[in-house]
């Protein structure tokens, strides 16, 4: 049955007339007299007794749209949610991050995001690297940042930016005179680590043993920011994140002489395409990350373009 042929039955309804009815529905008023008689057809009785000028509803046509006005209400409302998902209204957009994007990268990036697209709506779940991982499997989240390599099932990885690390330290420390530091300059330094379950505390200790030295080590923390804080506070040096660290005051950035580098990682459901929205989102991550770490910062060639699945 087709859907106008209904729309017309309500509209002489609802109108009382087969004039009023055509200037509802912008049609001619033999176009509505015919869609009637073709719904007639269909459903094989007569929807309208002729009194004089005007019909009269018959009390089979009055049953018959009791019963069917939910098919009609039910496609308007499909078009609805289509509009809705055209204009972004009522979206949500759902992103699990670890930490250190979640206190860097994620403020500015969904204040722009908000501003480019404020009739959609962002949920934000911080959990740690593994986590993070965890949580995209279950299916839940359109769109996750975490560092790479990190593999699951159910979720697939893309690269955008290699960063090069930097070792943070409180103002008029000594070491900034100087401009690159060595494994040399910071093995006798109070230093703060990272967890040894980390990416950054990995790479620094295969640093350190490969220069057969060893890091006086005053504080260990999970959090790359509270390194950066404490080392604010003037307890020590750290390895860190440059994106996180331009967002921590009172601390110096050098960089580190051989380079350590992290990559910085999408992650995606494997069994679909991004949404508009989360490409978007990548996007605006990725000027983020390039405005925050400048010349630390490599971005991959069209890093924010997400690559559908293989």
């Amino acid at each position: 049955m087709r859907l106008k042929r209904l729309q017309t039955l309500r509209a002489v309804l609802e109108t009382g007339s087969v004039t009023e009815a055509s200037r509802r529905m912008h049609r001619t008023q033999p176009q509505i007299s015919r869609l009637i008689s073709a719904l007639e057809d269909e459903v094989g009785f007569p929807l309208f007794m002729r009194q004089g000028r005007g019909l009269v509803p018959t009390q089979e046509c009055l049953h018959f749209y009791e019963s069917t006005r939910h098919i009609l209400e039910g496609f308007e409302e499909v078009s609805r949610i289509a509009e809705a998902i055209r204009s972004n209204h009522e979206q949500w957009l759902h992103i699990v991050a670890q930490p250190y994007f979640a206190y860097s990268v994620m403020p500015l990036a969904i204040a722009r995001f908000a501003q480019e697209f404020p009739n959609a709506r962002v949920s934000l779940e911080v959990r740690s690297r593994v986590d993070v991982g965890l949580w995209m499997s279950g299916r839940k989240f359109d769109l996750g940042l975490a560092a790479l390599p990190l593999e699951f099932p159910g979720i697939r990885a893309q690269s955008f930016a290699k960063v090069r690390l930097v070792i943070v330290m409180p103002a008029r420390h000594p070491l900034a005179e100087k401009k690159v530091l060595t494994p040399a300059d910071i093995s006798g330094q109070p230093f703060i680590a990272l967890r040894p379950s980390t990416f950054l505390r990995q790479h620094m200790d295969e640093l350190i043993e490969k220069k057969r030295l060893s890091l006086r080590i005053v504080a260990e923390t999970s959090s790359g920011q509270s390194a950066c804080q404490l080392a604010a506070l003037g307890m020590g040096i750290a390895l860190s994140d440059p994106v996180l660290a331009s967002n921590v005051n009172g601390i110096e950035l050098r960089d580190l002489e051989p380079a350590l580098h992290m990559d910085y990682g999408f992650l995606l459901p494997s069994h679909y395409a991004p949404s508009e929205l989360a490409q978007a989102f990548a996007r605006i991550v990725t000027e983020v990350v390039k405005d925050s770490g400048a010349e630390r910062v490599l971005l991959r060639d069209r890093a924010w373009v997400i690559k559908a699945p293989a």
